[in-house]
This record gives structure tokens, sequence and C-alpha cells, in this order.
């Protein structure tokens, strides 16, 4: 027996926005000295100082990882906030709340931790595509050209932009390029 197709109303345009280093970001913003430093957040245990949970891209130069102990690291490390014995995350929900806040101006959210996010696009990818198709853009944005695009060689980046902007696109790949414009978009707005 055949399977029908899904109509084009059936297609969802979801991004899954997982901010990467987000502690060290978190931390690069309290304390601005820290940015372009091989930095690490480190959990707040004792035992070989403590367990890594966010590196920035400087310190993976280093060869650094989040397995690591902070013993392991030699790098800055910033220990997580401890209160009444236990971990405070409080400073890193507020930023993640500002983020979501960013995000949750384009689609609905939903939470799959503190540092990752689904994003609903599909009305805002729409709505993009009816009054501004990517085929029509002059400029396409250099942070829309580091998308992913699951088969291609993003290493050309002319291969993303020429994705992004083809026209004989069928409806749902034209979504899903409007989505990720929309996200380059977010990215610059949030700053992750």
């Amino acid at each position: 027996m055949p399977v029908a197709k899904p109509e084009f109303s059936d297609a969802r345009i979801i991004a899954h926005v997982d901010m990467d280093c987000f502690y060290v970001q978190v931390e690069q913003r309290k304390q601005p000295d820290l940015r372009g430093l091989p930095t690490a957040v480190v959990q707040y245990n004792s035992w070989k100082g403590g367990g890594l949970i966010a590196v920035s891209y400087e310190a993976r130069k280093f060869g650094v990882k989040r397995s690591m102990r902070g013993d392991e690291a030699q790098i800055q490390l910033v220990q997580v906030p401890v209160a009444r014995g236990k971990v405070d995350l409080n400073g890193y929900r507020n930023a993640s709340s500002e983020v979501v806040s960013i995000l949750a101006r384009k689609g609905r959210c939903e939470r799959a931790s503190i540092d990752e996010v689904y994003l609903d696009l599909t009305d805002a990818a729409e709505t993009m595509l009816a009054e501004m198709p990517p085929e029509s853009l002059e400029e396409i944005d250099e942070e829309a050209i580091r998308s992913h695009v699951l088969g291609l060689n993003e290493k050309v980046k002319e291969n993303v932009r020429m994705w992004l902007c083809r026209s004989e696109a069928d409806h749902r790949d034209k979504l899903l390029a409007c989505g990720a414009l929309i996200v380059a978009e977010l990215r610059i707005d949030a700053g992750f």
C-alpha cells in the first residue's frame, strides 16, 4: 500500500539551538578580560581540580576538552559559584532566559537544558518565504553562510550560498533555507 506524502502545511521547521561553551560565554560577559583567553568553567568538586563543564574555543586549540579535570587543563579556570554547599546556577539560568527571550521573538521555544532550545520557526519561515524569499536576496550575511547543510560541502562557502538562494528548490527546502537565515539572524542578535 503506498504511503501518502504529507502536505506542505504539515512541514515544520524546527531549529535545535545548542549554545556552545555557554557557561564560558556567560563568564566572559561578566569578566570581559577573559575574552580571547583559553578559559574553562569547572564544576565545584575538589577532586583533581573539579570537572570541566565548558571550554572556550581558545582553550580547545590547546587540547583542553570537557572530559578533563581542572588539574589537567593548565589554563584559566572559572569556578561555578557555590551557595549553601550546592552549585548556584542562577546566573547561568538568567543568561539562558535572556537568550530564550530573543529566540522566542521568532517562534515557540522548548528548552532541552540550560543551554539547549528547540525553536519552532515554521510561521516565521512561511512569512519570510512569502515576503522576502531567499532567492530574492541580493546579499547573504556571512553568519548564514556558516550554516550546516546536510550532504553539502560547507567548506566551500559558495555551495551554502547557492543552496540557500536556489530558485528551483521545492517549498520545503525553501522553508529550510528561510529557517537557516532566521537562525543566523538570531545568532547575531543573541551573541552566540
